[in-house]
């Protein structure tokens, strides 16, 4: 299906519905206060806030189907990091500018308003909700933790995200005489508590995932291995350049799952991915990973396909974000591809970083459209998007590190290449 860009213009729309069906009730709900301009701000600022934060638990959910209206995964968990963040910064000033009513009249008023020493317990339990969500997001966005560590913490949003529902129940100011208000939240808050739910606790047990066994494993470089694996049953079926959440059951190695692409796939269903050394699990993977452990396969994810592009394109891949274009290739060689003139720049620091070039020059030999220009940064420098020939008029495909995408990016922007023709795929998006 061809990559949309709908999605977050649908889920910003939801969020921002809160602020007309606030309107339709608002002043009812002031409690004659002397200085309603705080109040109206901070009730805009919860209703906003709370929607924001209930959608980004839909979208972690990794609903397949929403895919196609962010172009692919690694967009839409970048969209659900952008209005949970947003969400919670609406949330924070919602109780900064309910405090701010009693300044200066009452400044010890003013400090209780953030702690849980109310007569009421309704307020007492967002009290409650508004730590909570400090401390998690805190844990999130500023303390580096591991991944398998973040991904605990990370679950306890959820437990918050609770307690504000049951804030705003029991305060009922928003359903007073609206009941499309009570319906919106009550939408609201099922959707995220049940996406919450299903990915945090049932996710492990109820999600289809496809056992391999691992065949062989190569190790190319030192901090790079190729895993060969083959269907215990049935094979995979996904679009070249897809992605699969993997999680090994292996003796001294986590559970957590993992993207990974597929790189090839023989005739006989077995399939290879490449998994670079970066971090604790992939360290430790390399350590103790053995041939005969059991893989499990979730997905395919993932929209980054050269087929959608014009006959003409640009192939720009940096370290490890050479699997993607590694699976094109492949494909290519089972299924010629004649029409499509490709120019690939494969971007490593030394020669001897690159990996599979190989299959790269079997390409060449039979595309006469296909040409490889190996870009290494200790003789040429880094890629400099500005000095591809013809790059205006053409489609660009990119992968690789976080400061190569960024740079290429940038000078893709000082030269007015359209969005639209620029194509690329991001793994940091846990």
């Amino acid at each position: 299906m061809k990559r949309s860009d709908s999605g977050p213009w649908f889920f910003w729309g939801i969020a921002f519905l809160a602020i007309p069906l606030w309107l339709y009730s608002f002043p009812d709900s002031t409690y004659n206060n002397p200085k309603p301009f705080l109040v109206y701000s901070s009730q805009i600022a919860a209703h906003v806030g709370f929607a924001l934060f209930a959608l980004s638990f839909v979208l972690s959910a990794r609903i397949k189907s929403l895919e196609n209206y962010f172009g692919g995964l690694d967009k839409m968990y970048h969209f659900h990091h952008t209005i949970a963040k947003t969400g919670f910064i609406l949330l924070l000033i919602h109780p900064v500018l309910l405090a701010m009513r009693w300044i200066p009249e009452d400044f010890a008023h003013m400090l209780r308003t953030f702690f849980p020493f109310h007569r009421r317990l309704a307020v007492n339990i967002g009290t409650l909700a508004f730590w909570g969500l400090i401390i998690s997001m805190a844990i999130t966005l500023v303390i580096k933790l591991p991944y398998d560590k973040w991904k605990v913490t990370h679950k306890f949003l959820g437990v918050f995200f609770i307690l504000g529902v049951i804030h705003i129940y029991l305060l009922d100011l928003s359903f007073a005489g609206n009941p499309l208000m009570m319906a919106y939240l009550t939408l609201l808050s099922l959707s995220a508590i049940i996406s919450w739910v299903y990915k945090s606790i049932l996710s492990d047990f109820i999600t289809y995932k496809t056992r391999y066994r691992i065949e062989r494993i190569e190790k190319p470089f030192e901090n790079v291995m190729d895993i060969e694996l083959s269907p215990v049953n049935e094979a995979v079926r996904f679009t070249p350049g897809q992605f699969f959440f993997f999680s090994f059951i292996n003796p001294g190695i986590s559970r957590e799952a993992h993207p990974y692409t597929i790189c090839r796939v023989s005739k006989k269903g077995s399939i290879k991915i490449m998994v670079k050394s970066l971090g604790d699990y992939t360290k430790r993977l390399h350590q103790v990973l053995k041939p005969g452990a059991t893989a499990l396969l979730e997905g395919p994810y993932g929209r980054f396909d050269y087929r959608l592009g014009k006959k003409d394109q640009i192939w720009i891949a940096g370290g490890v974000g050479i699997a993607p274009f590694l699976s094109w290739a492949n494909d290519i060689l089972i299924n010629p591809q004649p029409e499509i003139s490709i120019n690939m720049y494969y971007c490593v620091n030394s020669k001897k970083e690159a990996t599979h070039l190989e299959v790269f020059n079997s390409l060449m030999e039979v595309m006469p459209n296909f040409n490889l220009k190996l870009v290494c940064a200790d003789i040429q420098g880094f890629i400099k998007a500005r000095d591809i020939p013809g790059i205006g008029q053409k489609d660009v495909y990119i992968c690789g590190p976080k400061p190569m995408r960024e740079a290429i990016f940038s000078d893709l922007s000082k030269i007015n290449i359209s969005k639209k023709d620029i194509h690329y795929e991001d793994f940091d998006f846990s």
